[in-house]
């Protein structure tokens, strides 16, 4: 348990007027415990309060592994498969001042990866009213420590490396899940924890977050790749997009523009820059060029403990950037059928500037 991330998660819910704080399994409890279990259709959750208290509330199949993780500290409150999931619960909520003993009205957070058809039983059964808390777990992280940023270098420099290596790899006759098992091989064999990818080569590079893998790599080829890993909990996310083969004049247009973007985006990141602004500096250069249609994503996500937390970087996100915030800037121009392209770098802001943690090469690369 880290007492300091705990008391900051706590004085989030203080602030958003909250009496309590449902997490559910999830990266969000490994950043709060250093664990997380499995998560099944039973509801369990750790619950926080506002004035620090914690308990855990979970079936009897996970109460030894929730013991031997939390230590004795942690109260846990559980049920048996074939009894009330609800009256565990609202036994819990009791006992810690939440709820019960005709207390109604009480409001709980919850995290993101709560199960709806869980909540609606508890809120019903215990007279809870549950709200969206995805901003309060945010803000308690968004300030990464050195020693996180340290994880985030690393991550960012596994993947780095793993695009120098699929340069040299992909070949037409491939298909996308070939070269997605090279990525996914090569990341872990670096080290890298919880591995992913996307890749999408020709026409599937046109749709931004394509799950497909089927579709062999053509000569004249555009090739998306988007792909990241874990170090110790903190995660990678790139974006590159290359070609096989050789280039047509609108492509070779496209991808001059989006690296323009790009870098006018990651100019803009800097200590005290109005989000909005970072956001229009990277979709001015797409606009102006006649692609304004085509970038219809948010220019970057938060990253860290989940590929994408806060800050998300958008127009309508009016904050202004703090040292310590870490995100992509990940313009993008997608013709839906044709062709897409990407590049995306992970940006640390620093005290009055900022740090691209991505290496990789960006300028054109025909292989």
């Amino acid at each position: 348990m880290n007492q300091d991330r705990i008391r900051s998660v706590c004085s989030q819910i203080k602030a958003a007027g909250l009496d309590g704080l449902l997490v559910c399994p999830s990266e969000e409890l490994l950043f709060l415990m250093g664990f997380s279990p499995m998560m099944c259709e039973r509801f369990q959750g750790m619950f926080l309060t506002a004035g620090g208290g914690s308990f855990y509330v979970c079936n009897q199949l996970y109460h030894g592994e929730i013991s031997h993780a939390f230590g004795a500290e942690m109260p846990i409150y559980t049920w048996l498969d074939g009894e009330s999931m609800t009256e565990a619960v609202s036994r819990a909520l009791e006992e810690n001042g939440l709820g019960g003993g005709g207390r109604s009205g009480c409001r709980l957070g919850v995290n993101s990866s709560a199960q709806a058809f869980n909540i609606l039983d508890v809120a019903g059964a215990c007279g809870i009213q549950f709200v969206n808390a995805l901003d309060v777990l945010e803000e308690a992280r968004i300030i990464k420590s050195n020693d996180a940023l340290s994880c985030l270098r690393k991550a960012a420099g596994i993947a780095d490396k793993m695009y120098d290596k699929a340069i040299a790899f992909v070949k037409p006759g491939m298909s996308e899940a070939d070269i997605r098992r090279f990525l996914l091989e090569g990341m872990a064999s670096a080290g890298g924890e919880k591995c992913w990818a996307i890749v999408a080569t020709g026409p599937n590079s046109s749709y931004p977050h394509y799950t497909g893998d089927g579709r062999s790599v053509l000569e004249k080829d555009v090739v998306l790749l988007d792909f990241g890993c874990a170090v110790n909990g903190l995660y990678s996310d790139m974006s590159r997009t290359f070609f096989i083969g050789g280039i047509s004049d609108e492509e070779r247009a496209i991808y001059e523009i989006v690296l323009q973007a790009n870098q006018a985006g990651e100019a803009a990141a800097v200590e005290g820059a109005f989000i909005p602004d970072v956001d229009a500096a990277a979709r001015e250069v797409i606009t102006a060029a006649g692609y304004g249609d085509a970038f219809f994503n948010r220019l970057g996500h938060g990253i860290g403990y989940m590929i994408h937390e806060g800050p998300d970087i958008k127009k309508n996100n009016l904050r202004k950037l703090r040292p310590g915030m870490v995100f992509s800037i990940e313009p993008g121009i997608y013709l839906a059928g044709q062709v897409g392209m990407r590049i995306e770098d992970i940006v640390a802001v620093t005290e009055g500037g900022n740090e691209i943690l991505n290496k990789a090469p960006k300028e054109m690369i025909i292989v």
